[in-house]
């Protein structure tokens, strides 16, 4: 579990590369009408209006237990009565694993540079054994540290493969509705493997020092409070004592300035179609979250009723 509660954050704010493939979420539509019915209500869901149209806005986790493959009757409902579905990236889109593996290449020297002889020493700790130091130096600290997590998550079963997101994306193929990505991969790629210097040393630090009970306890803590749509505290667990530049860092480039580029695409999109939007829990919350962003643009935005 040691690799775990630093990244979960992350997997409420960007989509992560996961270099294991092959694997599927595990229920498929359709769905039983007692499934529906019986499905827990995961994670917050809201309707926004404007104009006489309806949208709604889901904060998704990208990582996922198999019981998350259901969804309830009221998120099933949303994504019927919704013509696209907007997500962060497609994962699915061609060449986006290839992007991104290119970019963790063309920054790994630069990013490398950016690391404190100690926080180097701490990566090759933290590589998996059959990795050389060359090996580990071909790519961007930021895609290693990821990938850790990844394989920790699984371990745990917690998967990638399981996230609503991608739970989501199927159900939409499935049904013909069209997706559109709000980012491209080039742009999520900038944002995890061309991290600033303050930000990439205390990811390592961070990686290093939260192991055991305590990354357990806050890594549970913070998959319940997106269970239970519970936006309040998932936005106080951003802030990081002893990782500040890592907490600032995300506050303001990985949520507030991609949120304003997120409020502006979904305002664009939703202009002439009803969208489901699927984005990370954590760009719904806080002062610059999406929530109140649709607000200032002029849409009611209320939780949705899914007793």
């Amino acid at each position: 579990m040691r690799y775990l509660a630093r990244c979960v954050l992350l997997f409420l704010c960007l989509w992560l590369p996961s270099l294991h493939l092959g694997a599927q979420p595990a229920a498929q539509p359709p769905f039983s009408e007692r499934q529906l019915d019986q499905a827990a209500a995961y994670g917050p869901l809201f309707a926004f209006s404007k104009a006489g149209r309806t949208h709604y806005l889901y904060g998704t986790m990208h990582i996922g237990k198999p019981e998350y493959a259901v969804p309830d009757r009221a998120l099933w409902r949303a994504l019927q009565d919704s013509d696209a579905l907007l997500v962060e990236i497609d994962p699915g889109e061609r060449d986006t694993l290839t992007e991104l593996l290119n970019q963790a290449q063309r920054n790994a020297a630069g990013q490398w540079r950016l690391l404190t002889e100690e926080n180097r020493r701490i990566m090759r700790q933290l590589a998996p054994r059959e990795v050389s130091a060359e090996q580990l130096r071909r790519f961007a600290p930021g895609l290693w540290l990821s990938q850790l997590a990844v394989g920790e998550f699984r371990k745990s079963g917690l998967s990638p493969d399981y996230g609503r997101d991608m739970q989501l994306l199927s159900l939409a193929r499935r049904q013909g509705r069209k997706v559109v990505a709000l980012e491209t991969a080039r742009q999520q790629g900038e944002l995890l493997l061309k991290l600033p210097a303050g930000a990439l040393n205390d990811w390592v630090r961070q990686t290093r020092d939260w192991q055991g009970d305590q990354a357990e306890a806050y890594n549970q803590t913070l998959i319940q409070a997106w269970e239970r749509g519970d936006l309040a505290a998932l936005q106080a667990m951003i802030e990081q004592p002893g990782y500040e530049k890592f907490g600032a860092w995300m506050q303001e480039v990985m949520l507030d300035r991609r949120n304003l580029a997120m409020a502006e695409g979904i305002e664009r999109l939703a202009s002439a179609q009803r969208v489901f939007v699927a984005v990370g829990a954590l760009h719904l919350a806080g002062p610059q979250g999406l929530v109140r962003l649709l607000r200032q643009r002029g849409y009611a935005v209320k939780a949705v009723d899914r007793s």
